[in-house]
């Protein structure tokens, strides 16, 4: 039976494949676009396009004349070698691989993921990096705020000084969709009213005690954020504290300087009722809010079947991270101070 894929996978499908992506490049689409549209990876499109400037459109032609049928278990070895010593590789760069070196190019995609998995390299979600961040002033950031609060230490022990971490979470509907076990070839739905509802939630862990609460809300904003910070004091009457956050705009913003200015004026440093500090820039992974977030959403993924409009989606969310106590190892990179139980 044929399919697309088939077709695809055909030496002239391969050769088309090579062609659409550097006319592609040429013509100014983006890298992420070509690799979704072709199924390839980036290393495909850049490799694909330098033989095409380095020898013109005869070098997007394959190479082999007929095909020997199988690796032998000794070019089986030499592959899988060669695949240990990658840190990614699509089933395009492995077939062309093997194409080249062996001559051999086989029927089915099934044998490719074969060798891959041979090598121990499996299937796996890309995750986006973003390209302004630096690693030093990660970890320059990390020590900085440690430092801040180690000198603050005793006041953290005995309750005068509470740490905040904080961050936000933009929940929707679509957070319940996720992979469950289903017949071949069928398509799963997921029942839900209100499909297009979505609703912000703060998020605050206390890095002491590791207890969390969410504070539901319309939007992250400063008139929002501003309440957050109201509630807190409330909570913690009395008590100064220390919210670490990220650099978010309404964070940063006059709204909050002024607000902050009003809380704290006329105060030294040290006597603050309310200090903020900041995690790195572009580095979302060093806020640890950020694992109970994730948690959250994979809570309702593995529990969908039991909402089915977005209002029981928000009280499911609600229920199973509000209050409960969050022990990651992460909280101590800023501040080792033993649980108080």
């Amino acid at each position: 039976m044929f399919t697309l894929e088939n077709i695809i996978d055909s030496k002239a499908g391969r050769e088309i494949k090579r062609a659409i992506a550097v006319k592609m490049v040429s013509q100014g689409f983006l890298v992420k676009d070509i690799c979704e549209l072709l199924d390839v990876s980036a290393a495909f499109v850049s490799k694909w396009k330098r033989i095409y400037e380095e020898q013109g459109a005869k070098g997007l032609h394959l190479r082999y004349q007929g095909s020997t049928g199988f690796l032998t278990p000794h070019q089986r070895g030499e592959v899988i070698l060669h695949l240990k010593n990658q840190t990614h590789f699509s089933v395009d760069e492995l077939r062309d691989f093997i194409e080249r070196r062996y001559g051999v190019v086989y029927p089915s995609k099934q044998s490719y993921d074969d060798l891959l998995k041979a090598a121990g390299i499996s299937w796996h979600r890309t995750e986006p990096v973003n390209p302004r961040r630096d690693e030093a002033k990660v970890l320059q950031k990390r020590e900085e705020i440690k430092s801040i609060l180690h000198a603050r230490e005793a006041e953290i022990k005995s309750g005068e000084v509470i740490v905040f971490m904080e961050d936000e979470c933009h929940l929707l509907s679509g957070d319940t969709s996720g992979y469950v076990w289903g017949r071949r070839n069928e398509r799963l739905a997921v029942p839900i009213q209100n499909a297009k509802e979505r609703q912000t939630d703060y998020g605050v862990i206390d890095g002491d005690h590791r207890e969390f609460m969410l504070q539901p809300s319309t939007a992250g904003n400063g008139k929002n954020t501003i309440a957050l910070l109201e509630h807190l004091q409330q909570l913690h009457e009395g008590k100064k504290l220390i919210l670490i956050w990220d650099g978010a705009s309404y964070h940063r913003s006059s709204e909050i300087k002024a607000y902050l200015a009003k809380v704290n004026e006329g105060l030294e440093e040290k006597n603050w009722k309310v200090t903020c500090l900041r995690f790195a820039t572009n580095a979302p992974d060093q806020n640890p809010v950020e694992d109970i977030w994730l948690r959250g959403k994979n809570f309702l993924r593995k529990h969908f079947y039991e909402n089915k409009t977005f209002s029981q989606v928000k009280n499911s969310f609600f229920d199973f991270l509000n209050q409960q106590i969050f022990n990651f190892k992460k909280l101590e990179w800023y501040l080792e101070i033993p649980q108080i139980i």
